[in-house]
């Protein structure tokens, strides 16, 4: 591979051998290589194993691991790295050819800049749907309320060295979240290419749809307690998006038993208690 990118990419993968060749092509067609993809086997199945030991390729590093979940894969591979960018990519999805070639040249040229992502495309049932995810990136009060980004996004190495890795203790999901807002309160910005360049599979169990259906109050209270200092700053921002979408959810037929309304009124409680004790 051209060592020009200055790009390493890291591919997580658990159990994930009916896709992981796709998601790795696409990474070996972009229009500007990586100078190196290392996968992170997180105690696989042998199916995927067998798929894993297939790969012949000198631009490719496989590690293997106990499962350890994917900010330990993602900790230890970037350990690894040698680049000043950093490429996260799930083992399920898949980039268009001209994703790094941009986002390299976003990173580049503008050292505000943290993290590149783009607009989203999702993938049911082998078949591309109609609706395109716009994240909109931003500055970390951009992140306070709700993710602005996605996980496989490009970045610097150091600023995963300035916020020391992903949180290992994030085991049940939204650990890119809370990174972007380690990284974001730092004063750097994520930028957004408006094309949807990436492709995530929606499948039928999934960790993002678990975190959100069983953790969803407990993660959010555990990025809340570690960005303290951020939701301090942006109080008031914070306390009114939370009661505009409550109030939204009470409005629609039958949503004051949907997990997404009990969860509101569990968090807007959580903050009046915080307001009154002036924590």
């Amino acid at each position: 591979m051209s060592a020009k990118s200055n790009v390493t990419v890291i591919i997580p993968c658990y159990n994930d051998g009916l896709y992981i060749m796709q998601a790795l092509n696409s990474v070996l067609k972009q229009t500007v290589k990586a100078d190196k993809i290392i996968i992170v086997d997180d105690g696989s199945n042998q199916e995927t194993k067998k798929v894993l030991e297939n790969i012949k390729n000198d631009e490719v590093t496989i590690i293997y691991q106990e499962n350890q979940g994917v900010c330990k894969a993602r900790n230890n591979a970037i350990q690894l790295a040698k680049t000043d960018y950093i490429l996260n990519l799930d083992a399920d999805d898949y980039f268009e050819p001209t994703f790094l070639e941009k986002a390299i040249d976003i990173l580049n040229h503008n050292q505000e800049i943290a993290v590149v992502g783009c607009l989203v495309k999702t993938l049911t049932n082998n078949r591309i749907d109609r609706e395109i995810k716009k994240p909109l990136g931003g500055v970390v009060k951009d992140f306070i309320v709700k993710n602005n980004g996605i996980a496989s996004s490009l970045f610097r190495k150091q600023c995963w060295e300035q916020v020391s890795g992903y949180d290992e203790n994030m085991k049940n999901g939204y650990e890119d979240w809370e990174f972007w807002i380690a990284i974001l309160k730092h004063n750097w910005k994520m930028h957004i290419i408006q094309e949807p360049l990436y492709t995530y599979r929606m499948k039928l169990y999934s960790r993002d749809k678990n975190a959100k259906e069983n953790f969803d109050y407990d993660l959010r209270k555990y990025i809340f307690f570690k960005h303290i200092e951020v939701y301090k700053e942006h109080f008031e921002f914070y306390a009114t998006e939370l009661l505009r979408q409550n109030s939204i959810m009470k409005s629609i037929k039958n949503a004051n038993n949907s997990i997404e309304y009990k969860i509101g009124n569990r968090i807007l409680g959580f903050i009046k208690l915080f307001k009154i004790n002036g924590k």
